[in-house]
């Protein structure tokens, strides 16, 4: 259950891959920190990276997003990541002994005047404790609150 209600405002106007980077290259190994549970997260270039992919980009696509809009939000993705709920903690599908745990989070968005959700997901390691590895933006949200796809 949410006790608050922290929604980031986006705009995606004149918004480039090149100035997401630029946004992102300013997080780089500062600690973020989510208000929900204090977990406390970091960016680096591997993360950076796979946050502007075209994979990621391609999964934003998929779900009626322009790249302007996801590259808005990833250069916002501190506060994305500062007002998300975490909606699910698991395993590593993979398997690896390396990671501790995968998180996926939820955040309101705001974006160019429409409700909006963005996902992130984040690994944790027992070395590097948790990192914010992907971004996807997700759906549209309607007015009663009923959501499309979900599932990742």
């Amino acid at each position: 259950m949410r006790i608050f209600d922290l929604t980031v405002t986006v705009s995606s106007t004149d918004m480039t891959r090149e100035k997401a980077v630029e946004a992102l290259d300013e997080l780089a190994g500062k600690e973020l920190v989510n208000v929900e549970t204090g977990i406390k997260a970091r960016i680096n270039g591997d993360q950076k990276r796979k946050i502007v992919s075209n994979a990621a980009l391609d999964k934003s696509y998929a779900n009626g997003f322009s790249s302007s809009r996801h590259f808005a939000v990833a250069a916002k993705i501190d506060e994305a990541w500062e007002s998300a709920s975490l909606i699910e903690a698991r395993g590593d599908r993979a398997m690896d002994v390396n990671i501790t745990s995968i998180k996926r989070f939820e955040a309101t968005i705001l974006l160019d005047g429409e409700m909006a959700t963005a996902y992130l997901t984040v690994k944790e390691s027992a070395e590097h404790g948790h990192r914010i590895y992907s971004l996807e933006l997700k759906e549209i949200k309607n007015p009663h609150g009923r959501r499309r796809n979900t599932q990742w």
